[in-house]
Order: C-alpha cells, then sequence, then structure tokens
C-alpha cells in the first residue's frame, strides 16, 4: 500500500494547551463542589483538596510531556504503551477508548448541552436528544473539514469559556465584599475516609489533562511544545478550579453548598437574583460544548494510529488527500456516540469503565521510569521535571483512587476488565492479519 498523506502540523503551544481547557474544564465545575462539601468540615480542606486534586493532574501532565516528546505521532496512551509494554497493551488501551472512553464522553457532553438547550428553550426530551446527536454531528462534521477549522472553534470556545468564568468571579468578589462574607469557621475535625472519598469527584473533574498527547502528531514541534502545552493547560485549569471554588465558598460557605446540587446556578441567585440562572446555563452550554469539542478533535487520532500499525482496519488509517484528518475515524467515531445517545446506557458503560481507565493511566505515567530503564538512550527533548517524585506522586495518588473504585464496586471493577479483555480476541486477529499481509 502506497504511503498517504501526512497530517498537518498547525498546532502550536496556545492551540494544544486550549485543547486542554475544553477538555478539562465543563459543567462539572458548577457541580462537584457540593459533593465535596458534604464530606468536608474546614475551608482549607475543601481548598485543600482541590489543589491536591491539580497536583496529581499536574504530575500526569509533565509525565506525558516526556512520553510525547520521545513519541511525536498522534495517539496519546496507545503510543506510549505500546512502546514502553508491547503492542497488546497499547491496543486494549486503544480498544476501551473506541468503544467506551471517547464516544461515551462525547455522548455525556452532548445529553448535557440536549438539556442545557432544553433549560433554555423548553424543548421536550426527545427534541433535546434530537439535538443531542445533531451537534455530534454537527462537530463531526466541522472537524472533518480540517484541522485549522477545529482548533479555530476550539480556541474560540475555550476562550469564550475563561472570560465568562472570570467574569462570573469578579462579581461574585464584589458581591462577597459588600455582604461581608459568610463563616468560614471549621465544623469538626476531618476524616482521613470522607478526605478519601471527596478527592474521587475532582480526580474527574480535572481529567481531560492530556487531550494534547492525542494530537501531538499535528503540532508544529512537539519535542519542544507538547510539554509546555500540558503544563501550561493544566495549570490554567488548576488556578481556575481553586479560584471558582475559593468564590463559591466565600458567597455560600460550606453549609450551603452542602445543600446544593448546582453551587453555581444557587451562587447566581444569591448574587443577582432567579433571572440569573439562564445566564449560569449559558455558561454551562458553552462549558459543555467546548469539552464537547475537544473530544471530538482527539478521539479519532487513536484509531488512526492504531490502524496505521495493522491493529484496527485499513480504512481508519486514511488521511483526507485536501484536509489531512481523519476523515473516516471521525464518522465512525460519530456513528457509535449517536448510537450510545439513542440506547441511553451510556452513562453505566462509563461508570464500568473506570477501574480501566484509571488503571491504564497509571501504566501510562509509569511508562516513564520503565523507559528511563529499558531505553535510557532514548532522545527526550522535554524531560520529567522533580523525576523521580512526579511520577510517584500521580502513581500513588491514582493506585489509592483505583482502590476506592474497587472497594465501593467489585462489580464494576469486573465488568470494567471484561470490557478491556474482550479486545484480546480482536488483537490476535488483526495481528494474524498484519502477519499475513
Amino acid at each position: 500500500m502506497a504511503p498517504g498523506p501526512s497530517p498537518l502540523r498547525v498546532l502550536g503551544v496556545f492551540d494544544a494547551s486550549m485543547l486542554v481547557v475544553g477538555n478539562v474544564i465543563g459543567a462539572g465545575i458548577f457541580l462537584v463542589g457540593g459533593f465535596v462539601a458534604k464530606l468536608v468540615h474546614t475551608p482549607a480542606a475543601f481548598l485543600g483538596l482541590w489543589f491536591a486534586g491539580g497536583v496529581f493532574a499536574l504530575s500526569g501532565a509533565l509525565c506525558n510531556g516526556e512520553l510525547g516528546a520521545m513519541f511525536p505521532r498522534g495517539g496519546g496512551e496507545y503510543v506510549y504503551l505500546r512502546n514502553a509494554y508491547g503492542p497488546m497493551f497499547g491496543f486494549l488501551s486503544g480498544w476501551t477508548s473506541f468503544w467506551i472512553g471517547f464516544p461515551g464522553s462525547i455522548a455525556t457532553l452532548a445529553a448535557g448541552f440536549g438539556e442545557g438547550f432544553g433549560a433554555l428553550t423548553g424543548t421536550s426530551v426527545w427534541g433535546q436528544r434530537t439535538v443531542s446527536i445533531a451537534i455530534v454531528v454537527a462537530l463531526t462534521v466541522v472537524n472533518a473539514l480540517g484541522l485549522r477549522q477545529g482548533k479555530l472553534l476550539q480556541n474560540v470556545l475555550s476562550v469564550v469559556k475563561v472570560i465568562a468564568f472570570a467574569a462570573a468571579l469578579v462579581a461574585g468578589a464584589i458581591w462577597g465584599v459588600r455582604q461581608g462574607g459568610v463563616s468560614l469557621a471549621p465544623h469538626g475535625p476531618e476524616h482521613a475516609s470522607d478526605l478519601a472519598m471527596a478527592l474521587i469527584p475532582i480526580y474527574f473533574a480535572y481529567s481531560g489533562w492530556n487531550a494534547a498527547c492525542y494530537v501531538a502528531g499535528e503540532m508544529k514541534n512537539p519535542g519542544r511544545d507538547l510539554g509546555r502545552a500540558l503544563a501550561l493547560g493544566t495549570l490554567a485549569c488548576v488556578v481556575l478550579y481553586l479560584a471558582v471554588n475559593a468564590a463559591f465558598l466565600v458567597t455560600m460557605g460550606l453549609d450551603g453548598m452542602r445543600s446544593s446540587t448546582n453551587v453555581g446556578g444557587e451562587v447566581a441567585a444569591q448574587m443577582f437574583g432567579r433571572g440569573a440562572g439562564v445566564a449560569v446555563t449559558v455558561i454551562i452550554v458553552i462549558a459543555v460544548l467546548s469539552s464537547l469539542q475537544a473530544t471530538v478533535i482527539v478521539g479519532p487520532r487513536i484509531y488512526h494510529a492504531m490502524a496505521e500499525d495493522g491493529l484496527f482496519p485499513e480504512r481508519l488509517s486514511r488521511l483526507h488527500p485536501k484536509t489531512r484528518v481523519p476523515v473516516e475515524a471521525l464518522a465512525l467515531q460519530g456513528i457509535v456516540s449517536c448510537a450510545l445517545l439513542l440506547t441511553g446506557g451510556f452513562d453505566k458503560l462509563l461508570t464500568f469503565t473506570t477501574f480501566a481507565l484509571v488503571l491504564f493511566s497509571i501504566i501510562t505515567v509509569a511508562a516513564v521510569p520503565v523507559l528511563r530503564v529499558r531505553a535510557p538512550d532514548n532522545e527526550r527533548p522535554f524531560r520529567t521535571p522533580g523525576y523521580p517524585l512526579t511520577p510517584l506522586v500521580y502513581i500513588a495518588g491514582n493506585a489509592w483512587v483505583l482502590y476506592v473504585v474497587v472497594a465501593s464496586g467489585a462489580r464494576e471493577a469486573l465488568v470494567g476488565l471484561a470490557i478491556v479483555l474482550s479486545g484480546v480476541p480482536f488483537y490476535m486477529y488483526f495481528r494474524k492479519k498484519r502477519g499475513a499481509a
């Protein structure tokens, strides 16, 4: 087979950083704070946990920066696991991403977008589902037109989202000063088990910090820029999360947050009256749309890389001769996502694969020390700052999350493991087919 066109290298540090911001910061920022507040007793613990979650995310980002600089092609974890542990590990990671990880996330985000649209327009449930499918199709088409169009849309959405949050923070600070604030006194001693449980939703609020890894093959200089983009994008998310949650804390206090299922909406209602709910819903819709666009961009780069290596259908390795993007991989991802939207069972599937996704993230970061030993002479344009402490921090924190997931639901962990292992016969098939070619 003659070699096809190569991907266009058009992404810079800012573009990749905005991809991280777009992927990480979604509607969860309005919702997670209430769950965390129920499990802590002091403001210091509340903000400290958000800081700890940011440290874990930044540790992972720095480690992935080294791996991405060593292997500057699209595909992210699939590529790193393949090179560190062998093709089967990479395949099983990509297999899980293809069927659940990215289509499930897209379906979840699209459903959230449809619900937000429905809240603004009064659309029926079926109308919301139609809007959800339509937005998946629309974003798939936009990204099929080329990465320049996709990155422009992503940058605009991410910048608008950050500006909206910044404006909300300023308004909250002014309101808090005028009201004299709320009581921030401790409400009792902290318990280690409660702190541990509170960290889980924070961990998932930070998920997506590795988004830029999947488009390394389309960056202008991934060896130099990928680590910087991951670090800058993740740091921006950490700062924004800390600032937003500090504003929530000053405005409502822990007691007020504990009784709220939508902290952002309650804060806006306190500041500007119940009519402010529309403005909050608009911000949520923009945040969800930004995350959705980022997820649509990065997923097909995994399937394309797998197909290039002969471990997925050959058609998915093709790039459009003009736009240089994996159009067929994009289209297939959109089809799987829409199918999940129609079945409505994607939330449970994501729960089942939590075990696998966390496990793959741990062994990906562990690839940094593994490759330092196995391939010490490999060129490393970007080296993980603080090594070996940095990967140890990430591995320890996520190993604990993995333990909690297993302890709280062994059945879910077993189902997730079964989904991963279902890829083994397909790996053997593609490997045999590649050997016979």
